[in-house]
This record gives structure tokens, sequence and C-alpha cells, in this order.
């Protein structure tokens, strides 16, 4: 009987060590398939903002992603608005103006790990792709990991022409 109590308690320990990072694996494959939802939608807007009515009193240049490294557990939806007078926004997040449109906080555990650009700007018609600090014509990445867990990250790239790729990668 206590032999038989020993094996239930072994497997019991073994399923709730692999159910817990079974569960933090998951976290990180939805917080990076949502961050792409949102570079897409950015992408969307801006591709929409020519359609917009004329009559409004803010005019809106572009859409992106803004990716601040101090602040590792979320990531923020903005609208690159027009500089007045003028149909061309500064394309980049400006907090002064106003620009925020909604802040997304990553699950728990997840934060991001790594990234070359501070913003990610889609600017219509096309749209095209503006870079914050300027790339050059290197893709720009973001990456995504368990915190303090080594090995398994997210890496999500846009390259110049507006693509959108993604993968899980392990060391």
């Amino acid at each position: 009987m206590l032999v038989t109590l020993g094996i239930i308690t072994a497997l019991s320990s073994m399923i709730l060590v692999y159910s817990r990072k079974s569960e933090s694996v998951s976290n990180l494959i939805r917080e990076g398939d949502h961050m792409v939802f949102e570079l897409r939608r950015a992408q969307n807007q801006a591709m929409m903002t020519l359609q917009q009515d004329s009559e409004s009193d803010e005019k809106i240049c572009g859409w992106g992603i803004y990716i601040d490294t101090n602040i590792p557990e979320q990531f923020l939806l903005f609208k690159d608005l027009c500089e007045e007078g003028t149909s061309k926004g500064n394309e980049k997040y400006d907090s002064d103006l106003g620009e925020e449109v909604e802040t997304f906080s990553l699950l728990k555990r997840v934060e991001i790990s790594g990234s070359n650009v501070s913003s990610i700007t889609f600017i219509p018609p096309e749209p095209r792709v503006k870079f914050e600090p300027d790339l050059g014509d290197d893709n720009a990445y973001v990456e995504i990991q368990l915190k303090n867990q080594l090995g398994t990250y997210y890496r999500i790239e846009v390259s110049e022409a507006g693509q959108i790729s993604k993968e899980l990668k392990e060391i």
C-alpha cells in the first residue's frame, strides 16, 4: 500500500510540473499571436485611414505598435497624428500628442525580452512601414519569452515591405 501511494504521489507531482510548464508555454504562444494580431490590426487601420471622414478634427497619418523596453510586460497600439496644417505625421509614437489608442498587458510570466525597435508605424496608402529607430534594410523584430526562463521564446519579425512573420524558437 505504501509503494502504491508513493507511485501515485510521484506521478501526480510529475503531472503538476508538466501542467504548469504547458500553461506557461501556452501563455507565451497566446501573447505572440496577440502581438501579431495587433500588428496586422495597425496595418489594416492604416490602409483604411484614407477612407476616413475628412470632417474630423483629428487627422490620422498612420497606425503602429509602440514597445517600451523599460516596461517589458506591455505594448501599445497608437495612431500617428498629422502635424497641424500638413498631411504628414512624425512616423513614430509621441506620448505628448495623445496618440495612444490602447495598452495591452502581457499575461502572467510573459515579457518582451528584446526588440531592435521602439515603434513600428504603418503609413497609408500602401501602407509603407517606418521603424524607430531606422534600421536601413534590416527587419524589425520583437522577442517575447517567459520571465526568468531562458530557452523558449517567440520571435516576431516585420519587414520593411510590411510582411509579418512569427516563429516559436527553442534553444
